[in-house]
């Protein structure tokens, strides 16, 4: 039997399966100190995360999902996440609480968790095809495309990921994203020649920033045609 099968048969037979009595999801507390009662709660943890995301999966409504993360499943596991890292696990918990963070835009908690993984070879959730390091720079870039966009800053976060993608290796699509905003930035700045450079690094890779870099020329050199 399914994990979606069983968790919909627990349902019907009890409508309060998978919730605490205030109605949220069921909190997952700190971890036992003994070694027998940490192996009970992580398979109790484990279990419970399984029926979550089954739960999570019947919901059709993508707000709703949102809704759920934020208010009920984060604040469900944040106690244990504490734990592991305390103890320094690379359990996979840490990547499925991960991407609900960034699911949520919380951003400086996912980012702390996210340095976390990364040191500890943390697994991305298997439904993933993307390994943590191209997740990363994918789902921050976007962040702050869209926070560019909107007038607001993209510090620290996007820094912080651009010094640590030097060092990565991924599809040259990402890192034309990277240097495509790091160009848009250096534009707003007034950093023609930061933004050259960011240009062209992003041609490079394959980007289409023509445009991008002959206005940033432009500006560098009024006197260019």
């Amino acid at each position: 039997m399914g994990l979606m099968t069983t968790f919909q048969k627990k349902k019907a037979e009890d409508p309060t399966h998978g919730k605490s009595q205030k109605g949220g999801f069921v909190v997952v507390g700190q971890m036992p100190g003994s070694k027998i009662g940490k192996q009970q709660a992580m398979g109790k943890m484990e279990t419970e995360l399984e029926n979550d995301l089954v739960a999570l999966k019947l919901i059709r409504s993508v707000k709703e999902k949102e809704r759920v993360k934020a208010e009920s499943l984060v604040p469900k596991y944040m106690a244990l996440v504490d734990s592991l890292k305390a103890a320094g696990s690379n359990h996979f918990l840490l990547g499925q609480i991960l991407v609900w963070l960034f699911d949520i835009k919380d951003i400086p908690q996912a980012m702390d968790l996210a340095l976390y993984c990364i040191e500890h070879e943390v697994a991305m959730p298997e439904r993933f095809k993307r390994d943590l390091p191209t997740y990363l720079c994918d789902t921050i870039v976007e962040w702050a495309e869209n926070e560019h966009d909107a007038g607001r800053s993209t510090e620290p976060y996007f820094r912080q990921v651009c010094d640590l993608a030097k060092d990565w290796d991924f599809p040259d699509q990402v890192r034309v994203r990277i240097h495509r905003l790091r160009g848009l930035i250096a534009m707003k700045k007034e950093d023609f020649k930061q933004a050259v450079v960011e240009f062209e690094y992003a041609m490079e890779y394959g980007g289409k920033v023509k445009t991008w870099l002959d206005r940033a020329r432009k500006k560098l050199d009024p006197d260019q045609q």
